[in-house]
């Protein structure tokens, strides 16, 4: 689960537009990094708390498990806000 100081980045960079290089563990317990677009917050439908997000490396909607996110800082770029419709 992200510690409070990860969920202040990730919420700041939701309101401000900032791309983000978040180190995240999958469900198979694999980690990774990648730079991600953070969209909003949500509930899915299986009731997990999750990050929709652009990723850059395969440019497309993902869904990151909330609790899977590891760190989150920022790269310094910044992306212009999406047109996107929750999946």
């Amino acid at each position: 689960m992200p510690t409070p100081d990860v969920t202040a980045v990730v919420e700041r960079a939701i309101h401000d537009c900032l791309v983000l290089r978040v180190t995240y563990r999958a469900l198979d317990g694999s980690v990774g990094t990648q730079e991600i677009e953070p969209l909003a917050i949500r509930f899915n439908h299986a009731k997990h708390r999750v990050l929709w997000c652009w990723s850059r490396g395969v440019e497309h909607i993902e869904e990151l498990i909330w609790d899977g996110i590891e760190d989150a800082v920022e790269t310094g770029a910044t992306f212009a806000p999406r047109q996107w419709t929750e999946p």
